[in-house]
Order: C-alpha cells, then structure tokens, then sequence
C-alpha cells in the first residue's frame, strides 16, 4: 500500500511540475495533462524502463501533445466537419490524449526514420 500512496504523490508532483513548465512555454495547460495522462497509460504498452528514461517519455508525450494538440485540433475541425460540432477545447483535448499516446512510439519512429535518410544509400 505504501508503494500505491508514493506513485500517486509522484504523479501529482509532476502533473503540477507540468502545469507550471506550460505556463512558463506558453502552452494549454488541458493539453499538456491530457498529454502527460496519455503517456502513463501507454507506459502500461511499453516493455520495462529505467526511471529516467520513464520520465524522459512521460515528459516528451506531454511537450508533444501540448505543441501539436491545438494544430491537430484545429486541423480536425476545418477539415471534419462532423467534429466541429463538438467544441475546440473538447477537440484539443481529445487530440492531446491521442497524442500522448502515440507520442512514445511515434519519437523513436520518427529518429529511425531521421537515420535512416541520414545514411549514405
């Protein structure tokens, strides 16, 4: 049980270390927890981690999502019109959430595929 209580501490100090670093940027607060929510719960998909590297990716899914939620949002909305119905904000929410889900295994696709054009053919 002390484990369970430590986590959930642990979770809430960085939520609130989240917040403060997207006031700092100048990103949606909404999108970066979504963001952050998102890539615990892919953690649960990812095979054993080292705590830095863990942090590293729960950090990364929640910079990308607050970056790219409000484009993807905005995206979706001029270009589904059946989605536009249902708000920006619920949009940009929705679109951090997938973000961070994705996040942690689009970044290291997205390096692969930057070394791969790197190598001479």
């Amino acid at each position: 049980m002390a484990e369970l209580a430590s986590s959930t501490v642990g979770i809430a100090i960085a939520a609130g270390t989240i917040t403060l670093t997207g006031s700092i940027l100048g990103v949606q607060y909404d999108a970066l927890l979504a963001g952050f929510f998102g890539g615990l719960v892919s953690l649960s998909y990812l095979p054993a981690m080292s705590l830095p590297r863990i942090a590293g990716s729960v950090v990364g899914s929640s910079l990308i999502a607050g970056w790219f939620a409000p484009v993807l949002s905005v995206a979706a909305a001029n270009y589904l019109p059946f989605v536009a119905g249902a708000g920006e904000s619920a949009i940009r929410i929705a679109a951090a959430a997938a973000l961070g889900l994705c996040a942690q295994v689009l970044i290291p696709a997205a390096f692969a595929w930057l070394r791969r054009r790197g190598e001479p053919q």
